[in-house]
This record gives C-alpha cells, structure tokens and sequence, in this order.
C-alpha cells in the first residue's frame, strides 16, 4: 500500500497494488485526484467551546480555518440513485482507443440544478483515472516503456467544464489546454492528434446547459462529438434538463444531428431527494446518515442521529430535497454550532442560515406549516386553512 492516503486508495477498488497503480498516473492528474479526494484536510477532531476559547488568536483562527475546510468536503454519500448512475457507468464497456470498435452511447448525467451532478462527475473521472492505472500497470514494464516512446505523457482521462456558449474552435482549443498542448490553426485536429497521442480515453463535459444547441455552433458541436465517439473515445456529458436542449430545430441539418444526439445519449438522471413515500424517506435518511459521520462537535456523541433522526424533516423542509441546499445548510449550521457553548445543532441554528433563492423562497411559511401540521408532503405546499 505504500504512503498512499486511504481516501485515495478507495478510488482503485480492489487493485492489490494501488500505489504501483498511482506511480502510472502523470502529475497533473495526480494533483487533480488529491483536490477531489483529500479535499477537507485531515480530520480536525472535536474541541469544545471553551477550550477553543482558551486558544491564541492564530491557533483559534487555524482551528476555525480546518473546520470550515473540513464541513466544505462533505462525504460524498453513494445512495440509491448515485449508486444507479455510477452502476450504469461502470457497466459500459471501455474504451479502446487503438481498436475498431463499435461506436458507444454516450451517458448523459442530468437533472435539475443542486442535485449533485458535478460532484458524481468529477469521481467517476477519478475513478476511471484510477482504472485507467490500474490497466497500465498490468499490461507490464515492457509495454509501457515501449508506450512511453510514443506517448511520454500519458494522459487517459480529460475533464472539461464547459464555459459559456462556445464554437467549435474555442471547445477544442479548451482540450487543448487540458492536455498542455498548442491548439494550433485547426484546434479540432490538434486536439484528435494529441488525444492518439497522450492515450486518451475518457473526455467527460460538464456543464453541457451552456451550449446553444439550437444555433449553428451548437450543431457543429453536436458533430465535433460526434467524431470524438468514432475515435473510440468515451464521452461522458453532464448538464441540467439536458432532454429539453434536444427540441425540435429551425432547419433539417439541425433536426438530422438533433435525431442522431437523441438515438445516441443515454440518460441518467439524478433528482433532487423525495419524501413523500417510505422509501423517499429512506434515501433521504442515507444521504443525512452519510453526512452527520463527519460533525465533529461537543455537544454531539460519535454516530449520534443529529440530523437523519432529529431533524430529518426540518432539513427536507427547508431545502426541499436538493442535496447541494442540504449541504450548505448542514455545514453552516455545524459551523455556527461550533461558536455556540452547548456546540449543539438546534432548530434555531438551522432556521438561521441562509440559502440559495430557490429553496428559500416560502421558507418560513412551509416551515409554519410543517410545525402546524399543515404541509403536504406530496406537494410541498401548505394544507389550505
């Protein structure tokens, strides 16, 4: 196992030589692994109020610092429908660059905003980076060394966050840029160049919503991933409502790449937490489990239910489901609790923090009527008086 940190080792699975594994990946994506698994530092531990009084003003504000870092890296927490997604993900057959294969389906990642889609993204890159190694290293010394005659940087898994409404050129000058090659005059062909190259075999896009497929770009992109696929490259797209960006087009061409998007993108959707049925309460329960394993206050016993069991409803109440409300609501509470002698997540802790407008629009009224006994589940509005 060599030094190699634990959370970093869980992204190899059942590799017998993880750290081996690691020596294959360049640095580069090294450094990426670490700031999505070892993000939040260490664990912090508990300290209580007063003795976080009694510290200097450097190592109080130090204290607060890791905390803040640690609450911001909540546990990534595999429920059913995470499990679903990376299930199908896993399922696919990989890639094979340097092969005839038969072109993929590309998985879609979707939903509406605030249901996680970044984050699962981002782990299913480092986990096929992880795979990617694991690969390599069992093909054998020889092989690579020959490989690295011809591939020097090694370089199997791109991620790219998708900024603005781009053409053509500007997308794959991006890809460009991932790879730390010049895009030259035709970005496009660099890009298929260098991906042979540095043996490319994932190219996963976030944030697909900010491309304006029914405009002209839009079509030629449709087309620039297209060629991607007949490289025989895996592409993994990640976007909100992604089903309503493929409506019908102003043109033929338009509606012909609309139709070949449409019989060539699988869909995983993810949604934002349900609880209305007993098994709506369950996930949402698993997701609270997963992130109350990481609150380290005093006034709270290791494993105490804090938030799946006393204020399960209140949280679902106030975020309405959505996993990043809940995240942000969770850490700003634990972060306020922390200044708090009793350092006890309360009711009033929870109801002061703020959160994005979406979820905070007729806040306090739903929470009126959960207190009440007025609120429907089913509708997430209030039982008329």
């Amino acid at each position: 196992m060599g030094g190699l940190d634990g959370r970093i080792r869980t992204y190899f699975g059942s590799d017998e030589h993880p750290s081996s594994s690691w020596m294959q990946l360049h640095p580069v994506d090294q450094r990426w692994i670490s700031r999505i698994a070892l993000a939040g530092g260490d664990d912090p531990g508990v300290l209580s109020y007063d003795a976080l009084r009694k510290l200097g003003g450097d190592d109080r504000r130090r204290r607060l610092r890791a905390l803040e870092d640690w609450y911001k890296a909540w546990p990534y927490v595999r429920t059913k429908q995470v499990q679903a997604v990376e299930d199908h993900l896993a399922q696919l057959p990989e890639p094979q660059p340097d092969e005839d294969d038969d072109l993929l389906d590309v998985p879609v990642i979707t939903g509406p905003p605030g249901t996680g889609k970044t984050t699962l993204m981002k782990r299913a890159a480092v986990r096929a980076l992880c795979t990617a190694a694991w690969d390599r290293r069992l093909r054998g010394t020889a092989e690579t060394a020959c490989d690295e005659l011809v591939r020097p940087d090694w370089r199997p898994v791109i991620f790219h966050s998708t900024d603005g409404n781009p053409h053509v050129k500007t997308f794959f000058s991006h890809l460009c840029d991932e790879l730390s090659v010049p895009a030259t005059k035709d970005p496009q062909v660099a890009f298929q160049k260098a991906a042979l190259r540095h043996g490319v075999q994932y190219v996963f896009i976030d944030e697909v919503q900010m491309i304006n497929f029914d405009g002209q770009y839009g079509m030629y992109l449709h087309n620039a991933l297209k060629a991607l696929q007949n490289m025989n490259l895996r592409v993994v797209l990640a976007g909100h409502n992604v089903r309503h960006l493929l409506v019908d087009r102003k043109t033929v061409a338009q509606n012909a790449t609309q139709t070949q998007s449409i019989a060539r993108w699988a869909f995983q959707d993810l949604e934002r937490y349900g609880h209305e049925t007993k098994a709506d309460i369950t996930e949402w329960r698993a997701l609270l489990r997963g992130l109350e394993t990481h609150v380290r206050l005093a006034g709270h016993e290791p494993g105490e239910p804090v938030f799946s069991d006393q204020f399960e409803e209140h949280l679902w109440v106030s975020t309405l489901g959505y996993v990043n409300a809940v995240a942000a609501l969770v850490t700003g509470a634990c972060l306020a609790a922390t200044r708090t002698p009793g350092q006890r997540i309360t009711s009033e802790i929870i109801d002061a923090i703020r959160l994005n407008e979406r979820v905070a629009r007729g806040r306090i009224s739903r929470l009126e009527g959960w207190r009440a006994g007025r609120f429907r589940w089913s509708t997430n509005a209030l039982t008329p008086a």
